[in-house]
């Protein structure tokens, strides 16, 4: 099946996904925490959708299982100096304000290492790297890489701005980046045991420094070795990174690129707001 026909299959199926899943949150929910019986579900739900959209379009399944770790430490430098356009905002993690914020920081310093890695696995790593890089960036890196690689960065960017809509430009700009980043080092290694770990540490640092807030000197200079030190040490592979981004690289790449990755999130946010317009007219 043409891999642009199951793109847009699986993002209808994707942005949909609430209609369906909520029945089932509700009743797991009875039986265990909700926060908890929600990721469970929607990563489940996410598992389903990436094994459904390779058994249309088997193509999509390029990756790769191993792991080139000085590959990894390269894009993870990189994925660390992208929340610098964030420094600001997370100034503000740190010292939080709202109540929201409050509970949050409260809930990190309550849990442990081991809970904490697990929910960033279930909330965020999992679900976020088999729908953005092995589904929506898969296919489309089919059709034209370098539009894909733009696509889902600002679609991943944006979405975590729906998500959080208090979080300023720096940390969109940030997300943006990071979803470049993830999704560059997709494409480049095919490894998704290597974006996942690049996801997971790169979410677990803000933690950490949290939970953790008598080590954070010795946190942040750690940090900013790993940010530093692989890009020099590792050079010649820094440029066979470079080198596999100029080759994809094509001008109708990036206005399709920018074209869908500003499609994506106006087409899911008119989806949430017939979904909110429905239920109010049920409610009534």
């Amino acid at each position: 099946m043409n891999s642009l026909a199951v793109f847009i299959l699986a993002f209808a199926l994707w942005l949909s996904k609430g209609l369906y899943l909520r029945p089932i949150v509700e009743r797991l929910s009875m039986r265990t925490n909700e926060i908890a019986a929600y990721w469970t579900v929607v990563s489940i739900f996410d598992v389903v959708l990436a094994i459904f959209v390779t058994l249309l379009c088997p193509n999509v399944y390029f990756l790769r299982w191993s792991f080139p770790v000085r590959d990894f430490l390269i894009l993870f430098a990189f994925a660390v100096l992208s929340f610098l356009p964030a420094i600001g905002e997370f100034h503000r993690f740190l010292n939080p304000q709202s109540k929201e914020e409050r509970e949050m920081v409260e809930l990190i310093r309550k849990a442990s290492f081991i809970q904490l890695a697990v929910l960033q696995i279930i909330s965020a790593v999992l679900p976020e790297e088999l729908v953005f890089r092995y589904v929506f960036l898969g296919l489309l890196s089919l059709w034209n890489p370098f539009a894909g690689l733009i696509a889902v960065s600002i679609f991943f960017g944006l979405s975590h701005k729906f998500s959080h809509p208090e979080r300023g430009c720096g940390m969109l700009v940030s997300n943006v980046l990071t979803g470049f980043v993830l999704s560059l080092g997709y494409l480049y290694t095919k490894s998704v045991l290597v974006v996942m770990a690049i996801h997971w540490l790169g979410n677990m640092i803000p933690w950490a420094l949290i939970k953790y807030e008598r080590a954070r000197k010795t946190l942040t200079a750690a940090i900013v070795l790993l940010a530093v030190v692989p890009p020099i040490a590792f050079w010649d592979e820094l440029r066979t990174v470079w080198d596999y981004l100029k080759g994809i690289y094509s001008p109708d790449g990036l206005l399709w690129g920018v074209a869908i990755g500003g499609a994506m999130p106006i087409m899911a946010y008119a989806g949430v707001k017939l979904r909110k317009k429905n239920s109010t007219k049920a409610s009534e």
